[in-house]
């Protein structure tokens, strides 16, 4: 149970029993275990009615550790430990023929080896939404192994069972290293699956980083699906695969735009130190930028609809700069001192007192008085964008605009130059964060349809 799983979910149940059966009608059936069409995992069972009496139904609120099924191997140190909930149960009402086939939505599942003699030297992650059609800069192939090894009344007499032995055939990768740790994106042949290759055991804090920053810069979020370790003969000791739930699945719909070129010889190549700059110029900016809430709402505003995006993307541009303003201790909040603004706040008070105004009037005037020493949000813009030395254009103001249109509800009267503008918003936001994070003189261009190389 390695590379194989994610290639081919393939699992043999024939050599385990079931020590802990959850929702289970039996310990005894046929299993097996497979990704639906749109990604779920789930568990069929096929077997034979004998008594349905103590079969469990249970509605409302459910512990997680009911569903819980727990497989044994019969001669060897291994578990399967799976969350199973029943979404759909049949069976035969033929007295002859009495059958029965349940499916269970698997919510995650582990794989443990406990023989010792299996020493992880690799982890792998499984992920999806690999839609980059570039070339990679680099190859790599492997040589898989598996055996189970039976010892025989605890004597030297073994019996060795070969259950894998193949070459894999060179695929595409990427190689790149963060810090000390050495890491490979390498894709499937066919479609969009892959796998993160680490030389070590990294934390799951620092995965999740980096499988966040490669998602923005390769164009579309990855979506993790589990991981395994395994030693140089990929032999696995433990595995655990996850379901997805309805957001990511539909993040699996994105279609990838890659915010920066990777390439300057050709659109359709990866150069390896265009990605490891970036790559680490994120990283080492992810907590400082809060990169993790920004990919986040990045990913959101790619996923919704023209009008709403608009907004996400407002928003993104409005968190970059409020970020700026605290980083480089510049602050585009108040026009004048407070100290001259006050004296300026008491002679237009007392100037009110001259008008005949109720007490209602003179308390909306007191408090937009209060208000006027704060510049407003295109003034804001105006100074970040002097600031980073990025000047918007006529068309990218317009676009800036309709943000606040979004934002207020405002009538859109043309569709088509809203959905323009929100993809002005969106290629705004990037040259920003490029401009702002990376070293990157380049971003790439959608507005005109196909992907333009252009100088930030």
């Amino acid at each position: 149970m390695s590379i194989g799983i994610w290639e081919d979910l393939n699992f043999n149940f024939n050599e385990f029993i079931c020590l802990h059966k959850g929702f289970l009608r039996a310990e005894n059936g046929n299993f097996l275990l497979f990704r639906d069409e749109e990604a779920r995992l789930k568990l069929k069972v096929e077997g034979t009615v004998v008594d349905d009496s103590n079969l469990k139904e249970k509605t409302g609120y459910i512990d997680k550790n009911e569903s819980l099924i727990v497989f044994e191997h019969k001669l060897l140190k291994q578990k399967i430990l799976m969350y199973a909930l029943p979404i759909q149960r049949s069976h035969s009402l033929l007295p002859c023929n009495s059958k029965y086939t349940d499916i269970f939505i698997v919510d995650e599942i582990c794989f443990e080896d406990s023989n010792e003699l299996i020493g992880a030297e690799y982890l792998i992650e499984f992920v999806d939404n690999l839609k980059i059609n570039h070339i990679f800069p680099h190859s790599i192939e492997w040589k898989e192994e598996h055996t189970r090894t039976y010892e025989i009344n605890t004597l030297d007499c073994k019996l060795v069972k070969k259950l894998i032995d193949q070459s894999h055939h060179p695929r595409n990768s990427i190689k790149f290293k963060i810090e000390e740790d050495e890491v490979s994106i390498i894709k499937n042949n066919n479609g969009n699956k892959g796998i993160i290759f680490y030389k070590n055991n990294v934390s799951l804090e620092k995965r999740e980083k980096i499988r966040k920053v490669i998602s923005y810069i390769l164009g579309c979020p990855l979506i993790y699906f589990g991981y395994t370790f395994v030693n140089k003969y990929f032999t696995p000791s433990f595995s655990y695969l996850k379901n997805i739930n309805t957001n990511e699945s539909n993040l699996l719909n994105i279609n990838f735009q890659l915010p920066a070129p990777l390439s300057l010889n050709a659109v359709n190549i990866i150069e390896s130190n265009f990605f490891q700059n970036l790559l680490k110029e994120f990283y080492s900016k992810y907590e400082e930028y809060d990169l993790d809430s920004i990919f986040f709402t990045y990913w959101v505003a790619v996923n919704s609809n023209s009008i709403t995006a608009a907004v996400h993307y407002g928003a993104l541009i409005e968190k970059l700069q409020a970020i700026y303003m605290k980083i480089n201790n510049v602050s585009y909040s108040k026009i004048i001192d407070k100290s001259i603004f006050k004296k300026m706040r008491k002679q237009l008070e007392v100037q009110l007192e001259d008008f005949e105004l109720t007490d209602e009037q003179k308390t909306i005037f007191l408090n937009k008085i209060g208000n006027m020493n704060t510049y407003s949000q295109k003034d804001k813009m105006n100074f970040f964008c002097n600031d980073i030395s990025i000047p918007l254009s006529e068309f990218e103001k317009l676009a800036w605009q309709q943000r606040n249109d979004a934002a207020h509800g405002n009538e859109v009267s043309d569709v088509n130059q809203a959905w323009k503008n929100t993809l002005i918003l969106r290629e705004l936001f990037n040259k920003f964060f490029l401009k702002m994070l990376t070293s990157s003189s380049y971003y790439l261009s959608y507005i005109e349809g196909s992907p333009i190389i252009k100088s930030l």
